[in-house]
């Protein structure tokens, strides 16, 4: 393939099953002069493989694909692998079980072209089988559009807490030792991305919905261990001691780290596993809700949660017995 490559689309994909020929599909329409995409198979047990290279085959620009396979080592190592590879000036990514909406190439490279913005975000809309599309309401991480500064912008991205990777694409030139924490398979995105907004100075929001976010029915935190609870944990410490992000401006530390305590309060709630919070885990919860009491970034009710989680647990969980027992008698 030439040089000319602006964009290059990263897509690690481990058994997808029948979701992954509507993602080829998609992504067939928006294969235009200027797109590449990066297919990286993680070690995948099913018949993803043969799908992806049964599509490559039947492609009329097979040049613009790069078919990578990998043992199975997570999505973080699949991204990095592909970001290794990627021809493009710009990289985005994309979920193997999602699809492109019309205009995501032209309206991506459009930008690329007129405004060559170190970051640029994009709408998208949620679904669950593919005939809702039509009639799913567009979503945006805020209300803002059009080329901005990133220091004037990130305040509201790291209040909106939504680190979807597909949601932007970067410069690669920008941040060119940009990678995801290897070995993080929950929440690495919500580690990574964040260091995008600090290099990037300038941003575009392409206030348009551009991509399908498939919603499964299983509530994911529902197969989250303690091991990887523990990780975000961690996480979080290393922020509060500015072990990580040591020069993260002020208050996006700040909502960083409202939102991130509130994400531990959930994730902690929703596996209900213990009646009691771990005393480590509520002592940093409740330093942080003391410390944020008086800022914005959490609403009253998020502040009071982490104030006091047990109480609220305890709550969530007689809820949860009586929604069952009403359940039950129906």
């Amino acid at each position: 393939m030439s040089s000319d490559v602006l964009l290059s689309l990263i897509i690690p994909f481990y058994n997808v099953g029948m979701h992954f020929k509507p993602l080829l599909d998609s992504l067939s329409r928006q294969l235009i002069e200027g797109v590449e995409v990066v297919l990286v198979c993680d070690g995948a047990t099913d018949n993803s493989l043969a799908v992806a290279q049964q599509h490559l085959a039947a492609s009329p620009s097979p040049q613009r694909y790069q078919l990578l396979q990998q043992a199975n080592a997570g999505v973080s190592a699949a991204r990095n692998l592909g970001i290794q590879h990627a021809r493009g000036s710009y990289i985005g990514f994309v979920d193997a079980d999602d699809v492109l909406l019309d205009g995501y190439s032209e309206q991506l490279l459009s930008v690329i072209r007129q405004y060559q913005p170190d970051l640029i975000e994009l709408g998208f809309k949620r679904f669950v089988e593919l005939p809702m599309l039509s009639e799913a309401k567009p979503r945006y991480l805020h209300r803002h559009h059009g080329m901005r500064s990133c220091m004037q912008m990130a305040p509201a991205v790291f209040k909106a807490n939504r680190w979807y990777p597909w949601m932007r694409v970067y410069r690669k030139a920008m941040a060119p030792d940009f990678c995801f924490p290897h070995g993080v398979a929950f929440c690495e995105d919500l580690m990574a991305l964040p260091a995008l907004y600090q290099q990037a100075k300038t941003l575009y929001h392409l206030r348009l919905p551009l991509y399908g976010y498939r919603v499964h029915g299983s509530n994911a935190t529902s197969n989250v261990c303690s091991e990887q609870v523990e990780t975000i944990r961690q996480f979080s410490l290393a922020l509060e001691r500015r072990q990580c992000y040591q020069n993260l401006p002020e208050l996006w530390r700040s909502l960083f780290q409202a939102r991130l305590a509130y994400l531990l309060f959930q994730l902690w709630k929703d596996t209900g596993r213990d009646e009691t919070m771990p005393a480590v885990m509520r002592r940093q919860l409740q330093s942080i809700a003391r410390r944020h009491w008086f800022r914005s970034g959490l609403s009253l009710r998020k502040k009071l949660h982490l104030t006091f989680p047990d109480h609220f647990y305890r709550l969530d969980r007689r809820q949860h017995k009586l929604d069952c027992f009403s359940g039950m008698k129906n």
